[in-house]
């Protein structure tokens, strides 16, 4: 029997792509090493995949002396990913990308390395491990073209996101900031929300630990939730440009308005996501600096008229395929 690492963490953005693999990995004697973020909880679910969790440092942007502890904090949690790879002799290694697959990575021994960019272009773990794997997959087609090991895939979407059921009659806006939420967006909501429920039933999705005390008529508030039945019922998007955000909207054919995080703030990945779901058609976006309650309600009125483009980008069959054959 194959045995398969997955590893990734920290967002939701890293996790749930693992999670789509996992039906396809059935035959396979499968473990997760993830830290003790999002994913430790997401997994429990998940009979027959045994969780190991190592410690992980993540890299903190315009924070300096944070940053300075990085090399101790990585040699450590390198060692103990290496024991736990030590322990399983897995076959191959999956990499989601982000600061909890470096030390898997780094540790991975003699097995096969694969790892997976969402994004438009390499993040920081993908730039320092591409050449320690057998496959950089991508999601999109114009990522890392100069790379030998580029395989583009397409996206690591969930089967059962596709099949969700629609549970309310009224017109559905459907807000949502990543699963670390998004301050920017739901301060702009809360200001906006007297105007939002006289138009549509809200479902607002604040990020882990960022609700507040506000109740209002047509208006409901989660800190988190698997999606099938809440994209189902979502006739209008407000989201952030997360990459597993964009190819999800874009599989269901959805009306979306995204609000990219700004650069700076982070490597500037969901600008680059955001702009090319725009010049395909997919989606419209609103910066950041623009978002406003006014702006916010004047273009959730242009996109009600907004007819986006068919875009389908799944490439969760084809990736499972080159694990299964590494």
């Amino acid at each position: 029997m194959k045995k398969i690492v997955l590893a990734g963490g920290g967002t939701a953005g890293h996790v749930m792509p693992n999670l789509a693999l996992i039906p396809y990995l059935k035959d396979c004697e499968i473990h997760y090493i993830g830290g003790n973020g999002i994913e430790k909880e997401l997994l429990k679910g998940y009979d027959g995949v045994v969780y190991h969790e190592i410690p992980c440092v993540k890299y903190v942007r315009g924070r300096i002396i944070p940053n300075l502890l990085i090399p101790i904090k990585l040699i450590r949690s390198v060692s103990r990913a290496k024991k736990v790879i030590k322990s399983i002799e897995p076959d191959v290694i999956f990499c989601k990308g982000g600061y909890v697959c470096l030390p898997v990575a780094l540790a991975k021994g003699k097995a096969t390395l694969i790892t997976h960019e969402s994004d438009l272009s390499l993040g920081l773990t993908n730039k320092l491990i591409a050449k320690k794997c057998k496959y950089v997959c991508t999601s999109f087609d114009c990522t890392a073209p100069t790379l030998k090991n580029r395989n583009y895939t397409g996206a690591l979407i969930r089967r059962e996101l596709l099949k969700g059921t629609r549970n309310t009659p009224y017109p559905t806006l459907l807000v949502m900031g990543g699963s670390l939420g998004s301050e920017a967006i739901n301060k702009c909501v809360y200001e906006a929300l007297d105007e939002l429920t006289k138009r549509y039933n809200v479902i607002h999705i604040v990020g882990k630990g960022k609700a507040r005390d506000i109740s209002a008529r047509g208006y409901t508030r989660l800190e988190f939730a698997d999606m099938p039945n809440i994209y189902a019922s979502a006739d209008l998007i407000v989201s952030r440009g997360g990459a597993g955000s964009l190819f999800e909207i874009a599989s269901l054919n959805k009306k979306a308005l995204v609000i990219p995080l700004p650069k700076g703030v982070s490597r500037g990945d969901q600008v680059e996501n955001a702009a090319y779901f725009e010049s395909k058609g997919v989606i419209k976006v609103l910066p950041e600096e623009r978002l406003s309650p006014e702006t916010l309600i004047k273009e959730l009125t242009a996109l009600e008229s907004f007819s986006p483009k068919a875009f389908d980008a799944c490439g969760t069959k084809k990736v499972a395929a080159l694990i299964l054959e590494s």
